[in-house]
């Protein structure tokens, strides 16, 4: 009997890998929409990991500044968090902006303008909803949790 329960946790166990493996990837069939990437990403923080914590938590505040962030928003400013606004040393900052664009479907991509910094279009993959990981596919492909809300990751 034991045996069998442990083939059956790894086959639980990897039938979700594979359910996570496949909702993040660059397919055409997970791409999101100009309105899924305005609901996902208007008044949230991406959050990118790197070896030693968040490498990346780019906060995105809706145009107009303190307006409630809606799907229907395609722009505004990208906020790095840093180590939060009150830090002494290392506040947030506003780093660029973030626009989204797209006609039609799935067509629809975001572009974080850096100014100096350069300019980068990713299309977004995942599941569309906060919380979870989704794909940014561009010049390079990035795996991020989208958080909920203007706080730090």
């Amino acid at each position: 009997m034991e045996n069998a329960t442990w083939r059956a946790a790894a086959c639980l166990l990897l039938a979700g890998l594979a359910g996570t493996a496949q909702s993040q990837t660059c397919s055409s069939s997970n791409r999101l929409s100009v309105g899924q990437i305005g609901k996902l990403i208007n008044g949230n923080t991406i959050c990118v990991a790197g070896a030693s914590g968040w490498e990346y938590q780019e906060q995105h505040r809706a145009a107009g500044g303190s307006a409630p962030a809606t799907a229907a928003m395609t722009s505004g400013s990208l906020v790095d968090y840093k180590r939060g606004p009150g830090h002494p040393t290392d506040p947030s900052k506003v780093v660029g902006s973030w626009t989204i664009s797209g006609s039609f479907g799935n067509n629809a991509s975001i572009t974080h303008n850096y100014g100096t910094g350069g300019s980068y279009t990713y299309s977004v993959h995942g599941s569309g909803i906060v919380g979870t990981t989704h794909m940014l596919c561009g010049p390079t492909t990035v795996s991020a949790v989208i958080k909920a809300g203007q706080g730090g990751c």
